[in-house]
């Protein structure tokens, strides 16, 4: 299971997803944002996150980062 985190830098969030299933290699291409329903899908684990809905309905920029990383954060 990963782990969902949004963060605002400047006036743009960003969505971040640790995941324990992604490559050395994977980019947030893996993570695919679906336009009819609103949630980003990680291809590599399945997990779904569904925004809160916002007037105007903000870009998300996606960020992958190995479940490994979680580590990094809280210490």
């Amino acid at each position: 299971m990963g782990r969902w985190v949004i963060e605002m830098r400047g006036w743009q969030q960003i969505l971040t997803h640790y995941c324990g299933h992604a490559r050395p290699n994977d980019t947030a291409d893996v993570l695919r944002q679906d336009i009819g329903g609103g949630y980003v899908r990680c291809e590599r684990c399945g997990e779904k996150y569904l925004p809160a809905e916002e007037p105007g309905n903000p870009r998300l920029l996606r960020r992958l980062k190995h479940v490994a990383e979680i580590g990094e954060l809280e210490s």
